[in-house]
């Protein structure tokens, strides 16, 4: 039997996680199955175990490989001449624009993961610190918890509002957005009327009118 070479095990490989990368396009990720992927990569059925050794390490190499090619959101945004309020704004309304600009594959992947992790919460550790989706959402809540905070050390912010209760507003209120969007984009759901950064410039605004003295 001829020797394979590692080149062609590489591009073996390579095209079957990009088959799996064009069903999860068109599938919810947690009804996927290796058949799926066997027919757009045109492997057989045992060839494919060669290269994976199951659906979830599969899974996990094509939404790395979507994630690397994934922009980054540039958060730093404080600056001394700018107030803490306008620098909070503006972190908001770097957030809608980085949601707006996302590819629609990315914001699938994220709620549909957490449903297939919902439904197999035993599977949660070992495919998450796996996983190379950038965490966007805690680095934005990490840089808005310090503004909140600095906001409140100058007196800039009332001290009597929890800023737990202020953070868990702001994540749900982030998830509800985000949402809408993935259902619009990709679930064929109704578009938002205006574009997210507005939705999350008003909401900003709310929460600085919120907490200020």
């Amino acid at each position: 039997m001829p020797k394979v070479s590692e080149n062609y095990k590489k591009e073996k490989e390579v095209k079957i996680v990009k088959a799996a990368i064009e069903v999860l396009k068109i599938k919810p990720l947690y009804n996927i199955t290796m058949l799926d992927i066997i027919k757009v990569a045109e492997i057989s059925k045992g060839g494919i175990y060669l290269y994976f050794k199951d659906i979830d390490e599969l899974l996990v190499e094509a939404i790395n490989m979507i994630a690397r090619e994934q922009d980054t959101m540039e958060l730093l945004t404080v600056m001394d001449d700018e107030s803490i309020e306008s620098s909070l704004i503006s972190i908001f309304e770097k957030l809608g624009d980085y949601i707006d600009s996302c590819p629609a594959i990315i914001g699938k992947i994220r709620f549909e993961l957490l449903i297939y992790i919902s439904n197999n919460p035993e599977k949660a550790d070992s495919i998450m610190a796996k996983l190379q989706l950038k965490n966007m959402g805690m680095q934005f809540m990490e840089m808005v918890a310090v503004l909140i905070q600095k906001g409140i050390e100058k007196n800039v912010f009332r001290k009597d509002v929890p800023i737990e209760l202020v953070m868990k507003n702001i994540s749900a209120y982030i998830d509800g957005i985000s949402d809408l969007v993935v259902y619009s984009r990709v679930y064929g759901g109704a578009p938002l009327k205006y574009p997210t950064r507005e939705y999350f410039q008003q909401f900003a605004q709310s929460q600085v009118l919120l907490l200020g003295k």
